[in-house]
């Protein structure tokens, strides 16, 4: 058999509707590719031995499968319905990919007591070379870390990507409808370094880190996804991550922040996404430059809407942003602008937002900015044309000396 080249291996999504809550309309069609079967060479791990009974670790016919589809170039690696115990990564190889029959239904679960790290269920294969790693297609499985039978080790449920002294970017990666729940560490960590990230209708709970951990990634889309009661953030953009588009995500009910955007990650966008009922802000920005906020609905989250953290050239633009602050009434703001306590926030924009605090637990400040002091000073900040009402102490306190106001109603 051939290998798979690129073209045979993936095709384009059809646009349709995702299985959003709240009336989250249908995702619009994807502009880049994903993964299809119809010309691959297709595996069954039934063949290698999987039993998938929940009894049995099919760990070593999962992994036979998947080194039998690289050896020919590649291939999908398909694995029905059933139960499949893990006590070790599952690596995959360029042009391979795994399939179930959705999430529910084909689930890979950590054994009982497993007492060894698993830094990802699924994988993509850590070894040195001169060539990336590219090509890999995870779709339709569950990953459950069982981390209510773990006293030992530490288990995240999808990971990619390598240090740059390993070998080039991991390229091409994506994951397609999986659901990562319980883990000891995270749902899902892409990691540094992985160029082409696609993560599209995936979901994340009872992590206890993070749902999703976008680390390290140079160019990548997680759209459509949900992350929930995660112990951690919902979605966290760490370590320098750069050109990741997030559409259409959902955070809710998390531990720490909805969105978490930090360690120097830049040209990031959070669009049309929904962050409610987060025990810390809907959206946290800190020591990031250059990001985009914009058609967001940020809600009943316990601190602050919206946070801007020693930030830089941050435009928040269009946002629906209320009612936040219900951990305390006349505590926390539904925008809140301020130092890291040696980086200012200068030269953002906020623009046409709907800022409001309508429950009987309302915000402090509709948009605060607070001065700064000595060398640390917010300087260069616009707010134009937000309707900002309902706050408890004041819709506006800003930094009246730099700060740009017009046209707020």
């Amino acid at each position: 058999m051939n290998p798979l080249d690129r073209r045979s291996f993936l095709k384009t999504l059809a646009g349709g509707a995702a299985a959003l809550p709240l009336g989250m309309g249908a995702l619009a069609p994807l502009p880049f590719q994903v993964p299809s079967t119809e010309n691959a060479n297709t595996l069954n791990v039934r063949d290698f031995g999987a039993v998938g009974d929940g009894q049995t670790d099919d760990t070593l016919a999962i992994q036979s499968a998947v080194n039998s589809a690289a050896a020919v170039g590649g291939g999908i690696v398909y694995i029905p319905a059933g139960v499949y115990l893990i006590s070790a990564s599952i690596e995959l190889f360029s042009h391979t990919g795994l399939r179930g029959d959705g999430m529910g239904a084909s689930v890979l679960k950590v054994k009982d007591q497993v007492g060894v790290d698993i830094i990802g269920v699924v994988r993509t294969h850590l070894a040195r070379a001169e060539q990336p790693l590219t090509n890999v297609v995870v779709s339709d499985l569950t990953l459950d870390g069982n981390r209510a039978n773990q006293s030992a080790g530490l288990q995240f449920g999808f990971f990619a990507g390598v240090k740059a002294d390993v070998r080039p970017p991991d390229e091409d990666i994506v994951c397609w409808r999986v659901e990562a729940h319980s883990f000891q560490g995270y749902g899902f960590d892409p990691h540094e370094l992985t160029d082409r990230l696609f993560i599209i209708e995936c979901v994340s709970h009872n992590n206890v880190r993070d749902g999703f951990a976008i680390d390290g990634i140079i160019n990548g889309v997680v759209r459509g996804c949900i992350a929930y009661n995660n112990i951690r953030h919902g979605f966290n953009v760490i370590t320098s991550s750069r050109n990741v588009i997030l559409d259409q995500n959902i955070a809710y009910g998390n531990q720490s922040n909805g969105f978490t955007i930090q360690n120097g990650s830049y040209n990031i966008q959070i669009t049309g996404s929904m962050a409610y009922q987060n025990v810390g802000d809907g959206i946290y920005c800190i020591g990031v430059n250059d990001n985009f906020l914009s058609n967001n609905n940020i809600f009943e989250n316990n601190e602050n809407g919206i946070r801007l953290r020693g930030c830089a050239r941050t435009t928040v633009i269009g946002n629906r942003i209320c009612n936040n602050s219900q951990l305390e009434h006349n505590r926390f703001s539904e925008v809140f602008v301020d130092d890291d306590g040696s980086i200012p926030t200068v030269d953002c924009s906020f623009m046409s937002n709907h800022i409001a605090s309508t429950k009987e637990v309302r915000a402090r400040y509709g948009v605060r900015e607070t001065p700064g002091e000595g060398n640390v000073v917010q300087s260069g900040n616009a707010y134009v044309a937000n309707r900002v009402g309902g706050a408890a102490t004041s819709d506006f306190a800003l930094n009246n000396v730099n700060a740009v106001r017009a046209m707020n109603a």
